[in-house]
Parts: structure tokens; sequence; C-alpha cells
């Protein structure tokens, strides 16, 4: 799992079928600290999360395919599998 902030979305019109209703967005990958590691990636919003909210990511092919239904074929990299309420750093 990667942990993310949402920083903006992006909008797609022609897509494959596997992906016709999904939704985007850009989110910078962040330490646990809050820092920003220095990168960027798009990704799935199957959560439903804001700009600014800070996002747990799944980036194996096994969880993608569980959040469509069992299918292996979903065109998909990273997505958005949880929002972030707080983190407790010991």
């Amino acid at each position: 799992m990667l942990l993310a902030e949402v920083i903006g979305s992006a909008v797609c019109t022609i897509r494959v079928e596997s992906i016709k209703k999904a939704k985007f967005k850009i989110v910078k990958l962040i330490k646990p600290d809050g820092g920003w590691t220095g990168s960027y990636s798009i990704v799935e919003d199957i959560v439903g999360v804001g700009f600014g909210e800070k996002v747990l990511i799944a980036e194996d092919e096994i969880s993608i395919a569980k959040m469509h239904d069992g299918k292996e074929d979903i065109p998909i990299r990273f997505c958005i599998v949880a929002k972030v309420e707080d983190i407790n750093l010991i």
C-alpha cells in the first residue's frame, strides 16, 4: 500500500470498455510524516475522495481485481482503497 494526497482529478472522454465508469484522481505520494516523496500518479478513485484528502492506494493486481468483481484484465495500476483520517507515529 502507498500513502498519498489527492491534488486534482483527471477527466478522460475516450476509454477502453473495462473502465468506462472509472473516476480518476491525481495524487502525490507522501511519507507518513506528510513529506512529499517526489512522485505523482493518476489513480482510480473507487472510494469517492476529494481534493486535499489523504488516501491509501493499492498497487497489486489482486486487490485491484477484487475491486472490479474479480476481473483480472482491468488496465488499472493504482486504486484508492481508503480515506486516511489520521496518522499516528511513535
